[in-house]
């Protein structure tokens, strides 16, 4: 009876599971993510030597980006060549070309799954990320597409199109800055932070940007890493590495620190990357990025400080993090990084070298401490390149964030777009306006004391009969004032004419290119200006000598010999000043060409593919 009663009840069971299932209300996620990851080696724009590892940033960053969301709301774009193949398999497969047909139909394929998932009351994030070749043609930013430059106008009116809730760009390409914030006609040659907030960031406020700013020619890309250094340290800090806080979140502010300071012992300037950060409506402590359950969670001690390199089977470095101590962290491995190898490592004097090896459990298993895995001693020595052995070299989390932006809010605002190039551009530009002006100065400086000798002689060889007494000494005292005058301009040593030398030196001495440019910049408009004020001055005082000589010759023309002495000498020396005053000074002129000039671009020879082979290409503006 009581079996009899159970089946009963079982398949009423059954049979109320459809109903029950239908009047039970599907819930939609409350957040989805959507990502177009676009990448190119090539540089068919500009005729720059090709990249070597945009295509492997493009297929690690769609692995980052499975945890945080599924396949299918991923895009690739990027061309591998036959190493990456060979390293991605899959992911080739999937991948097209990155050109702007196919940039437009990932977008607008995206654009219909965010408007779904609106609909459905999910809020999304839409990220845009770019590695590869770009640059600043009259002051618009782009970025080098397959077939053509695609500017910050497409990249916004691309965002634009999706309408997903917020968006976050990232871009590692030369000159990303002016991408999303244009250079102004007629502007100066960089910018501050100040003037993004006229771009990009004002039209659209639900945007954020995380850019790479450098202005050099080339993206730095480093062979141990076999990835841009931007972009690798851009994906450390989305892993984990960056979660100062140790939360689950990853803020625009967390990851410009975290990227800072993992490049910050690069000794030279030109080869650090400079970062520009911003959240959406200027938010920096806004969520970038965001852990999710997707990946393989690797745990370290809080206790200790604890420098450590995740690889791949191939021991290639996919995670960096060199963690203080004091700080939890929990790193989250892409799927496509298994297996994995956790190389512990030791900083001594800057200097890296392994301590010991571990290997991650295979198949992965949710959530692994480090020190519950074996490890093993290895080989210290890797060889990399002498230039960024010293990235990851100085502790991150909690303490090193605070005094990071403790640090750059007593610092002077950075400045983005000017290059190593354009500080060489500078520097011939001022090769001889030092000299020029010297020349110009003891020219003017000799006149004015020729012209004060001639006055004060002129007044002591007028015979007495001729004049007063009063008006030889007036024009005798003239003379002396001029004399006087013309000496200090002989001897004097403006910072106008040392420009060049400033210059130079800041460049041997490895200085950041911008700052100094910007110094240079600076005292050359402050030189310009007062040689203009000067020259105004002087051609007001000229025309008012030679009005006062017209007027004492009309009064005094009854006694004009009398009075001849001073009327020719006030009125020489007025015609003299408004000579000089009508003429533009050296600086003004080296000023007018820095701010004019659009540039010359240094020729360049690289290597281009063609059908069969490659040629020599020659590449600049003439």
């Amino acid at each position: 009876m009581t079996a009899r009663i159970a089946a009963i009840a079982l398949a009423v069971w059954a049979l109320a599971i459809p109903a029950i299932a239908a009047a039970t209300p599907i819930v939609a996620p409350r957040h989805q993510a959507f990502a177009l990851i676009v990448t190119n080696n090539r540089s068919t724009t500009l005729g720059r030597p090709d990249l070597q590892y945009a295509d492997d940033d493009g297929a690690r960053y769609y692995e980052l980006f499975r945890t945080l969301a599924p396949a299918d709301h991923l895009r690739l774009l990027t061309e591998f060549d036959r190493d990456s193949v060979r390293a991605f398999p899959e992911l080739a497969v999937l991948a097209a070309p990155a050109s702007r047909a196919n940039v437009r139909a990932a977008a607008e394929a995206i654009a219909r799954q965010v408007a779904a998932a609106q609909r459905a009351g999910t809020a999304t994030d839409f990220y845009f990320v770019f590695a590869g070749h770009g640059d600043v043609d009259h002051g618009r930013g782009f970025l080098e597409l397959v077939d053509g430059a695609f500017y910050g106008d497409d990249v916004e009116a691309l965002i634009a199109s999706v309408h997903a809730s917020r968006a976050h760009i990232i871009l590692d390409s030369c000159n990303s800055y002016f991408v999303i914030s244009a250079r102004k006609p007629g502007g100066r040659r960089f910018a501050t932070p100040i003037a993004a907030t006229t771009g990009l960031a004002q039209r659209s406020p639900s945007v954020g940007v995380f850019v790479s700013t450098s202005a050099e020619a080339e993206v730095f890309e480093w062979s141990e890493l076999q990835s841009g250094v931007f972009s690798h340290a851009v994906r450390s800090g989305l892993a984990g590495a960056a979660d100062a806080n140790h939360d689950g979140e990853i803020s625009y502010d967390e990851l410009r620190a975290f990227v800072d300071t993992a490049t910050s012992e690069i000794r030279n300037a030109a080869f650090r990357p400079k970062v520009f950060a911003r959240g959406p409506s200027g938010d920096d402590r806004a969520v970038l990025f965001a852990t999710t359950t997707v990946g393989q969670q690797l745990t370290l001690d809080a206790s200790r400080p604890i420098r450590l390199t995740v690889r791949d089977r191939d021991d290639l470095a996919w995670i960096d993090v060199y963690k203080e101590a004091g700080a939890p962290l929990t790193l989250r491995l892409p799927p496509g990084l298994t297996p994995a190898f956790a190389d512990e490592l030791v900083v001594r004097g800057g200097e890296v070298s392994r301590l010991r090896r571990s290997e991650l459990p295979v198949p992965a298993t949710e959530r692994v401490a480090l020190a519950d895995l074996p490890g093993a001693a290895g080989p210290s020595a890797r060889g990399p390149d002498q230039l960024f052995r010293r990235l990851f070299t100085v502790p991150f989390g909690p303490a090193a964030l605070a005094r990071y932006n403790a640090e750059r809010a007593a610092a002077p605002a950075p400045l983005f777009g000017i290059s190593h190039d354009e500080a060489i551009r500078m520097a011939h530009l001022l090769a001889q306006v030092d000299d020029e002006q010297r020349e110009f100065r003891w020219l003017s400086g000799g006149l004015v004391v020729a012209l004060g000798a001639a006055t004060m002689a002129g007044a002591a060889l007028t015979p007495s009969y001729i004049g007063s007494e009063l008006a030889r000494g007036s024009v005798a005292l003239g003379g002396a004032a001029l004399v006087g005058l013309g000496t200090y301009q002989l001897f004097r040593h403006p910072a106008s004419e040392h420009l060049h030398g400033d210059l130079e030196r800041g460049l041997t001495s490895h200085a950041d290119p911008g700052q100094l440019v910007a110094n240079i910049d600076r005292r050359l408009h402050t030189a310009a200006a007062a040689a203009a004020l000067g020259r105004r001055i002087e051609l007001g005082v000229g025309a008012l000598l030679v009005a006062g000589s017209a007027t004492m010759y009309a009064v005094g023309r009854h006694e004009i010999d009398y009075a001849r002495p001073v009327i020719t000498a006030t009125a020489a020396l007025g015609a003299m000043m408004i000579v000089a005053g009508s003429l533009e000074s050296p600086i003004e002129r080296t000023t007018r060409l820095w701010d004019d000039d659009p540039g010359v671009a240094l020729p360049r020879i690289g290597l281009v593919p063609v059908a069969r082979g490659a040629a020599l290409a020659l590449s600049g503006t003439f």
